[in-house]
């Protein structure tokens, strides 16, 4: 059994008991496939006073996310998707897999299906992965493309909009 209580990787205090999380996936040395993490920053800037809502990044080992299963009833995955045309915004939910251009090892949608199956936590968080299509990285770079730069503002907005009424409630 995860705690429940304690630090983010961060030092951010985090509790069982924020109703909402917003994680950016990615690595920004990958250009656009960094879009989770830039928009998860600036989220964590809006946010940094609100107790009920957790943002956190996970730029490498995917299954870090054990760590954070205990910090809120609800998860958005802000990740980078295989798509075109580049700058589109998907949401997909828990019951699809998320097919990532990812520098990781797998993606988040297989990841958080393995470890329900494994049951860390009880009740398992309700979890969707929001994201922006990208042309696969060919090489490494920093920033955004102007399409997937304009959706992440777009999916920042969206988000900010889906917590803002979640957490009204």
């Amino acid at each position: 059994m995860l705690s429940t209580a304690g630090r983010s990787r961060e030092g951010r205090p985090v509790s069982r008991w924020a109703r909402f999380a917003v994680v950016g996936i990615g690595n920004t040395l990958a250009g656009d496939d960094g879009v989770g993490i830039v928009v998860a920053e600036r989220l964590a800037e809006r946010w940094s006073d609100r107790p009920e809502v957790v943002v956190e990044t996970l730029p490498g080992d995917l299954f870090a996310v054990a760590e954070m299963l205990g910090t809120a009833e609800s998860f958005v995955f802000v990740d980078a998707i295989a798509g075109d045309p580049p700058g589109e915004i998907r949401m997909l939910t828990s019951a699809q897999r998320a097919f990532a251009a990812s520098l990781h090892q797998t993606d988040i949608g297989t990841v958080m299906q393995s470890l329900q199956a494994l049951e860390l936590v009880s009740p398992f968080p309700e979890w969707q992965v929001w994201g922006i299509t990208i042309d696969p990285p060919e090489e490494l770079g920093e920033g955004l493309s102007p399409p997937v730069a304009a959706a992440a503002d777009e999916l920042e907005r969206r988000i900010v909009d889906h917590v803002e009424a979640l957490t009204a409630r």
